[in-house]
């Protein structure tokens, strides 16, 4: 128990010591841009390209949002000196103050204007390239698929009848079927089927 103990207030006095904003952030979004395009890729209600545009698109954003938050922490870090010698506070608190302003800057305004700028001339990139594999390895859109089902009677009284029994609609398999149905039906009625 002491053990335990010791190793995480250990564990969160180094936390606590080296916190930046920028460190929670990039976790986030490493976790988002992993597994919201894996659990879109489970959804089974979807069409497999839709799961993949959509997987695609929810990483790239992710990858965008890592980029961004290292580039802006990074600018808003070289200002952490020049503001603390005009001030006189100390640089390590204008540098964590600088750093949450830098992650809200980010997350709430440049994110969403950078994807808004690059996400659809990147997709529509990738949506051309892929249609060239499509046509370069010979697939062919998709023609109307075969129905193999077999014609059935059109209500539960034609079921039985002999008009169900020999309705040409039906196939072999089906109009055997149909038959023994209704010989076994019409011995239960004590009547004699066939010579």
């Amino acid at each position: 128990m002491g053990f335990a103990y010791n190793n995480l207030k250990r564990i969160c006095e180094s936390l606590g010591e080296h916190n930046d904003a920028l460190y929670a952030v990039l976790a986030i979004a490493v976790f988002k841009g992993v597994m919201r395009p894996t659990f879109t890729m489970m959804d089974k209600k979807s069409d497999k390209e839709t799961k993949k545009y959509a997987a695609f698109r929810e990483g790239l954003t992710e990858a965008i949002a890592f980029c961004s938050y290292i580039a802006t922490h990074k600018i808003f870090k070289t200002l952490a000196p020049v503001l603390a010698k005009k001030t006189g506070k100390s640089e390590k608190k204008i540098a964590n103050g600088l750093s949450l302003f830098s992650v809200c800057l980010t997350a709430g305004v440049l994110i969403p204007a950078i994807c808004n700028v690059t996400l659809k001339p990147v997709m529509d990139f990738v949506k051309k390239v892929n249609d060239k594999k499509k046509i370069k390895f010979g697939n062919k859109p998709e023609q109307g698929k075969l129905d193999i089902r077999e014609n059935a009677a059109e209500t539960n009284a034609d079921i039985g009848s002999a008009a169900a029994v020999y309705s040409p609609k039906l196939s072999p398999n089906s109009r055997l079927l149909m038959e023994s149905l209704y010989n076994a039906r019409m011995q239960n009625y004590g009547m004699k089927v066939g010579g």
